[in-house]
């Protein structure tokens, strides 16, 4: 536990510093390295970080996909992604005894769609100061929250089992509190928001988010189980003391961004 403490303070400490470069070419550096970190924990985790070019060209597509470039030439990213996507299947076709089917699929999820979901930080970065500021800590918190508040719930009310076969510490009951404490906290994180900036909260779209949110939150984790269940791992990676890899600590945001990004375009929060 005190490993686990200790980590998330440095993390928090590091989150803020890069909250305070926000509008830098830093983050930019940081979400390219959380991408190729999260590509290559499960390029590892299938068996393949061995095969060194492999793993470069991996690394590099990884990058590209969580730029800012990417969105900048979108027809130019999606030309590269028809051209990836075959070499994917070149893998497939003249490698077959080293490199499976399974495997270069799931090269593919962890250098196409994961960094895809990081580089959602740049596209909040869109809208304009402080803005971007909410929408990005608004999603970290549905998502860091979530998890802790379902964690002491499950502690000291949990009795029933949320899905025994996949997580077996996850209890209905800590689940219900996750939702609860995300709406809670989440709704006094806009308002203090709201209070110190001056915008006008549309709490209506906001509040029916949060628990939609934390139900996305809670899926993303129950999905990440299973596939290191699958895979038959304990943790993505060990870069977080206590808490495992860039997977272990961001596979519930990586289901919160997006949504909360699409929502946000229809039934805006502020």
């Amino acid at each position: 536990m005190k490993t686990r403490i200790i980590s998330a303070v440095v993390g928090l400490v590091i989150l803020a510093a890069v909250v305070l470069l926000f509008e830098t070419p830093v983050l930019d550096v940081v979400v390219a390295l959380l991408s190729v970190c999260a590509a290559y924990e499960v390029i590892n985790a299938v068996g393949l970080s061995g095969k060194r070019g492999f793993t470069v060209v991996c690394a590099v597509f990884a990058a590209f996909f969580s730029s800012s470039y990417y969105h900048t030439f979108s027809s130019i990213a999606s030309f590269v992604d028809f051209i990836f996507a075959g070499v994917v299947l070149l893998f497939v076709l003249t490698d077959k005894e080293e490199i499976k089917f399974t495997n270069a699929a799931a090269a593919f999820f962890a250098v196409l769609i994961i960094p895809k979901t990081f580089s959602m930080i740049l596209l909040f970065r869109n809208y304009q100061n402080p803005i971007c500021y909410f929408l990005v800590l608004l999603s970290l918190a549905i998502a860091w929250l979530n998890d802790t508040c379902a964690y002491f719930s499950g502690y000291f009310f949990g009795k029933r089992k949320l899905c025994p076969e996949i997580s077996p510490k996850k209890t209905v009951e800590g689940a219900i509190g996750g939702v609860f404490g995300d709406v809670i906290i989440c709704s006094l994180l806009a308002f203090v928001f709201g209070m110190v900036t001056g915008y006008e909260i549309k709490w209506v779209n906001l509040v029916l988010f949060i628990p939609i949110g934390a139900v996305a939150a809670i899926f993303g984790d129950l999905c990440a189980s299973v596939i290191k269940r699958q895979l038959d791992i304990k943790d993505y990676g060990k870069i977080m003391p206590g808490h495992g890899g860039v997977l272990d600590r961001f596979d519930s945001w990586l289901f919160v961004a997006p949504l909360l990004y699409m929502w946000n375009i229809y039934f805006p929060f502020i």
